[in-house]
């Protein structure tokens, strides 16, 4: 999410260390973060830890370093759900150049076959145990030694299938598991275990629909040990863990009483009307958790997609599409056997063979449908948590095109330009440019060209967005042969808490002044910014702008500089050799007309 030093920062001294924050915590075992230098020697103590009083960063030692320029390389794992991540960013101290980040493939590295095998049989397993156990509960009894036999196979196979699932997961993880993840997924094999143990009871102690009921709770538990390792945990949203949940219980009653059906209830059944009438229970119980599935998938996708095209355009929702086809095709075959093969059969109508054709078909897409939710829990959904103050998605002329802002503040500012083409990140841009201009004033139109920092990521640096109000920013990609891409974006500027821009009144005019760098450092250059506007909110041109200082050590007065062609109309720029570390008073004099006081405050 954010990092300090930050990405391209430029540094008067050397750090002593880097700090990364995450979204979620992240687990020091199994992360690491390297300062290389341009040669790519590593240059940090390897002693990665949790920052104690913020749980969500890291952090890496440093010793000194001298000028030059300098590369995060960071993989973090999250302690929730284990997925892995990893980035670059780079930072440069004194004059240096700052060096270029290489291309190192996706954020989040693509699920192994392991990890996929595992978690297809975890909810493979969850899936058997729930589902049997709530047909043998409610939809029907088993009254024969047959079905018996059947029930005790399914469950035993559940259970073992459970088992392996988790055990693989933890071998996917290799030797550094978080130590939540392992607290629940060794859960989640010992429900497995609770539902084998249950279901044989080889001395009969406890009576069946007992046997079952504990079988449920089993499988309930195990389906709770799933969702609390999944994306839905490591968003720490209560309301998205609730909708996981209930979309993991609904799935595996309706999948695995599918199997129940075919196997335990069906085969038992020879007259066609009672067969009939337990389709048609079965096929309520199915309604029910359909419409559980549509409501909690509808309203966790709209949380982690960022626009419709992510269906087609990112690995995660390919596999979220795949599984909501797959389900569509499902409730077309479960509609089928409710309206078409049910009917005739409560009617007294031949119709066993079609029925059992159509629950044959469904139980092998739900095994499909477990493949595709492995994919769909191990990939990295589009909306991710993001410390930028402005994060915005558009589609233009086939391109995927993200802007971010740094700060939402009046002043110098960062903005990030992510385009790709489908799933590739675009690294052959002839030219990505933002032009800027405000609603509600007339300040001109102002362009910055952004330079590629990372495979697809073109980052530019300026202070366009220098007064408070409404900016319309438009992002302009030239591919070659190619017209150029356009994506428009409505950009609020606020006065926010902690604002980095400070208002002074000289009445009749007000000074929007700004330092670059926003946190100066002692005996480091720093550029005072300032926009002067009249009590209509309009640039000023034109005037004498001077500044005198007080604080902790002498500065000569400075007359501020005004290039409109270069710093825009109303802009004025007082440029300081240097400053004393601590809290200065520049009172900012327009000519003779008046003056106001700007407080700065300068690191030591």
């Amino acid at each position: 999410m954010r990092s300090n030093p930050s990405s391209d920062a430029r540094l008067a001294k050397s750090p002593s260390e880097i700090r990364i924050a995450f979204s979620e915590p992240p687990d020091a075992a199994g992360s690491d973060i390297a300062v290389l230098d341009t040669s790519g020697k590593r240059l940090d103590k390897a002693d990665v830890s949790v920052v104690g009083d913020a749980a969500n960063t890291l952090r890496v030692t440093v010793g000194a370093l001298p000028e030059g320029g300098y590369l995060v390389s960071w993989t973090a794992r999250s302690a929730v759900d284990g997925h892995e991540t990893k980035g670059a960013f780079a930072f440069a101290i004194g004059n240096a150049p700052l060096p270029s980040i290489p291309d190192i493939g996706p954020s989040a590295p693509p699920p192994t076959p392991l990890e996929l095998a595992g978690r297809a049989f975890s909810f493979a397993g969850i899936a058997v145990i729930l589902g049997v156990a709530f047909f043998t509960l409610f939809i029907r009894v088993p009254v024969e030694a047959r079905e018996y036999t059947w029930e005790r196979r399914l469950i035993t196979a559940g259970g073992a299938i459970l088992i392996v699932g988790s055990g693989l997961l933890l071998w996917s993880y290799g030797s550094v598991v978080p130590g939540r993840l392992v607290v629940f997924l060794v859960l989640r094999a010992l429900a497995g275990a609770v539902a084998i143990a249950a279901i044989i009871d080889p001395a009969r102690l406890v009576a069946a629909d007992v046997r079952r009921e504990i079988v449920a709770f089993a499988g309930i538990a195990a389906g709770l040990w799933a969702t609390l390792v999944s994306h839905a945990a490591a968003s720490g949203d209560l309301k998205y863990i609730a909708l996981d949940y209930v979309h993991v219980v609904a799935i595996s009653i309706w999948s695995g009483g599918v199997l129940a059906f075919a196997l335990i209830g069906a085969p038992s059944v020879p007259d066609a009307k009672e067969l009939g009438a337990m389709s048609w229970r079965f096929s309520v119980a199915g309604l029910v958790c359909v419409t559980a599935l549509i409501t909690t998938g509808t309203l966790q996708a709209l949380d982690r997609l960022v626009l419709v095209e992510d269906l087609y355009e990112t690995p995660y929702g390919i596999a979220l599409l795949a599984k909501i086809l797959l389900l569509i095709t499902l409730v077309g075959l479960g509609a089928f056997n409710l309206l078409v093969w049910g009917p005739r059969l409560r009617r007294g109508i031949a119709a066993r063979t079609g029925l059992l054709r159509g629950v044959a078909i469904e139980t092998v897409l739900f095994v499909v449908v477990f493949v595709a939710s492995s994919f769909l829990t191990a990939l990295q959904p589009p909306a991710q948590a993001s410390s930028a103050a402005f994060d915005e998605t558009q589609r233009a002329d086939g391109l995927r095109i993200e802007l971010l802002l740094a700060a939402s503040n009046p002043g110098r500012n960062r903005f990030v330009v992510r385009v790709s083409q489908g799933l590739t990140p675009v690294t052959n841009a002839e030219r990505v440019a933002l032009r800027f201009t405000m609603v509600e004033h007339d300040m001109g139109e102002q362009e910055l060209v952004a330079a590629q920092r990372a495979p697809g990521e073109y980052v530019a640096e300026g202070s366009p967005t220098a007064m408070f109000g409404t900016w319309k920013v438009q992002a302009i990609v030239r591919l070659p042969g190619r017209l150029d891409a356009r994506a428009l974006f409505t950009v609020p500027i606020a006065n926010n808490s902690g604002q980095l821009a400070q208002v002074v009144s000289v009445a009749p005019y007000s000074l929007i002044v700004f330092a670059d760098p926003s946190q100066p450092q002692a005996g480091a250059p720093v550029a005072i910014n300032i926009v002067m506007v009249d009590a209509q909110g309009n640039p000023v041109s034109g005037k004498t702008l001077s500044a005198s200082f007080t604080g902790p050590g002498t500065q000569e007065p400075i007359v501020a500089k005004q290039d409109t062609a270069t710093l825009g109309p109303g802009r004025y720029r007082v440029d300081v050799p240097a400053l004393d570390g601590g809290t200065w008073k520049i009172t900012l004099a327009i000519g003779s007309e008046g003056s106001g006081v700007y407080q700065l405050e300068v690191a030591k």
